[in-house]
């Protein structure tokens, strides 16, 4: 549980910038911050997935809520137009609360009243409640209005009122609010246990987001509301509902739902110690990455503008599902993303209109083997690899040691090349138009880390398998890859790795993508080095939430992710840190000095900071990267998948350790 008080609650700076987030398990979302006010044009209280888990659409936007009661009016919402100061609605806000989804507390004179919102598990289906608290004054009535705004856009896009059109209907008997786009799109089905409904159908016109005036994109658009629904209290425990959704409802009750969705939260949390707290909310954070996609599941990169993704799914596995002993999603998982093998590559990310896989990287496929490695040492079951994925494994060792999509190819010497025309295809992807911004091309060290690693474990394998041909084909191109790669990336001048190589070129500039060779089950890098690598990369690149991407000094740091697309893009890997390489940082350490109560003890250090930023940013969750400079401000993504996964990864095996 994490509470906010008054302190926050009336700070409209502050509480505009915090932020929550509820999921449904098929990638939609319900989405806004604590104070109310919409800063972003994703914030939305329904974005349903129409194809899932993608093609997200905004449906229901926002509420603008009034209470009567006696001579007063108190406004509960807080919505911004562009001309206009925002309704105050904060002001009335006695306490907010994540318990286990977004509960609001209002003070309006001797009342209290209690909202809530959340969503239901596999269902495009919001939820908002309203309970009053306390006890009416005798011969006393309180009257909630509330005027729905509604949209149906794509979450990314914004449109005006011109575009679309709406037809309206009230269904008196069963009292729910029907809304038709003229648009190849659902029916929004508002369901309500309110007195009347109101016929008033408006435009509200340059509803204003100022995070998209930051980030330098269009910042204003158009809702439509098709009236006013009234709700009467008149006695304590009253409580009024809207039961938002794509589906047609029979009897609808907000409470029946809300108790299976608190049964089923704590089901996902009973692995956790009772007093882990931390744990807990990561592990609850965890779940929302986890959705379905076809008969399988997928991850979600991030919310709320992220697809789901392939490399991301893969590095962030061990933390998600397997470090909760979640065996049959992490088999799901695994199995999904075989069947997407095309020619030895993984995706990297599905379309997210029409869901099409797009197959531009590098890494994605090997990092599936570092996924299926830590299967095995935390499930065993060498069946289900044998049977399930050890076919496609050994296809992606055969593309990539004859060819695959962008001519990308083991090299004579045994590295993997990624010819310059290949384009951005290892994580460090950041690309405007035609610049590009981080070059990777040629033989990246964290690729060729993962090469050799992919080879060592199919060897092994291959041993255990009784493949005895294969197990030899398999350890001379191990030792043949790990000869090359130690001979060509280290950097005797600078005492660390280079970043990449090409025929006429080495890369010195200082990055973290070199600590992966270091932290694989199966490390390429000599002892000696490892430890001059972790001893400049501590001193170079370690900030308060993770690791730099480039180091001060450089001429190309950028230590700033702000800005409009080109400024942002320019920085995201310029000198922008990111949590999750405090994953391989930490297995580093464990490497190379052992799992002592020093390495310990260090790993500590690193997690502690992430205790208090899951209530500054993203309630109970990590956002996706920070400025390199300090205060190092969280940008980026609300919620990010690999960050959540491995800093609640490291947390829990330093709770193994101690027990």
């Amino acid at each position: 549980m994490i509470i906010l008080g008054r302190d926050i609650c009336g700070n409209l700076e502050i509480s505009s910038r915090k932020e929550w987030l509820e999921t449904n398990g098929i990638g939609g979302y319900a989405y806004g911050t604590v104070s109310g006010l919409h800063t972003r044009s994703y914030h939305s209280l329904l974005t349903a997935a129409l194809e899932v888990p993608l093609r997200r659409v905004i449906m229901l936007s926002q509420l603008e809520e009034t209470i009567n009661y006696g001579n007063k009016r108190y406004v509960l919402s807080t919505n911004q137009y562009k001309q206009t100061v925002p309704a105050e609605g904060y002001l009335n806000m006695e306490e907010f609360r994540l318990d286990p989804f977004p509960v609001i507390t209002y003070r309006l004179a001797d009342l209290l009243l209690e909202k809530q919102i959340f969503m239901s598990y596999g269902f495009n289906l919001t939820w908002i409640t309203y309970r009053l608290l306390t006890p009416l004054p005798e011969n006393s009535e309180m009257r909630l209005t509330v005027r729905p705004l509604v949209n149906f856009r794509d979450h990314h896009l914004k449109k005006s009122e011109q575009h679309f059109f709406f037809s309206t209907h009230h269904d008196l008997e069963k009292k729910v609010v029907r809304l038709m786009p003229d648009k190849n799109l659902p029916a929004l089905n508002m369901y309500h246990n309110a007195s009347g409904f109101e016929h008033s159908a408006q435009w509200y016109h340059d509803i204003f987001y100022q995070e998209e005036k930051q980030r330098g994109l269009e910042c204003t658009e158009d809702v439509f509301s098709p009236g006013i629904i009234n709700y009467s209290f008149n006695k304590e425990n009253d409580l009024g509902f809207m039961a938002v959704t794509t589906n047609v409802l029979d009897n609808p009750d907000p409470e029946v739902a809300a108790n299976a969705e608190r049964i089923r939260r704590r089901e996902l949390i009973k692995a956790i110690e009772p007093g882990d707290r931390f744990g807990k909310m990561l592990a609850l954070t965890a779940d929302q990455f986890i959705v379905k996609r076809d008969e399988g599941l997928s991850v979600m990169a991030g919310y709320p503008w992220l697809p789901d993704s392939g490399r991301e799914a893969m590095i962030a596995m061990p933390g998600l599902t397997m470090i909760l002993n979640r065996k049959e999603e992490t088999r799901t998982l695994l199995q999904t993303f075989a069947g997407y093998c095309y020619k030895g590559m993984f995706p990297n990310y599905f379309n997210e209109t029409d869901a099409k896989p797009f197959y531009n990287s590098v890494d994605a496929a090997l990092w599936f083997f570092v996924a299926v490695y830590q299967y095995r040492r935390f499930f065993g079951d060498d069946d289900f690899i044998r049977q399930e994925l050890w076919k496609i494994m050994l296809e992606i060792i055969e593309r990539y040691t004859k060819g695959t999509l962008y001519n990308i190819k083991m090299d004579k010497d045994g590295l993997i090349n990624i010819p310059e025309e290949g384009g951005q295809l290892t994580w460090m992807d950041a690309q405007v138009g035609d610049w590009i911004v981080t070059p990777r091309s040629g033989k990246p060290v964290e690729v060729n880390a993962l090469w050799y690693n992919a080879l060592c474990f199919m060897r092994d394998l291959a041993e255990t398998f009784g493949e005895q041909k294969k197990q030899k084909r398999f350890s001379e191109l191990a030792e043949k890859t790990k000869a090359a790669f130690q001979t060509a990336f280290w950097n005797e001048i600078k005492n660390y790795c280079y970043d990449r190589i090409e025929e006429h070129y080495q890369d010195p500039s200082l990055r973290p993508n070199q600590l992966i060779a270091l932290a694989l089950p199966y490390p390429v890098v000599p002892a000696d080095q490892a430890k001059k690598i972790l001893k400049i990369i501590r001193q170079e690149l370690y900030t308060t939430f993770g690791l730099g991407t480039l180091n001060h000094d450089h001429e190309d740091y950028q230590g700033n992710y702000a800005g409009d697309i080109i400024s942002r893009e320019g920085a995201a890997h310029q000198g922008t840190v990111w949590p999750w390489l405090l994953g391989p940082y930490a297995d580093s350490l464990r490497q190379v000095y052992g799992n002592t109560p020093e390495t310990r003890a260090e790993i500590r250090r690193l997690l502690k900071p992430f205790e208090a930023h899951i209530k500054e940013a993203g309630l109970g969750s990590i956002s996706e990267m920070f400025d390199g400079d300090p205060p190092h401000s969280a940008r980026g993504c609300v919620s990010r998948a690999c960050n959540v996964a491995e800093i609640l990864r490291l947390h829990l095996e330093l709770l193994k350790d101690k027990s």
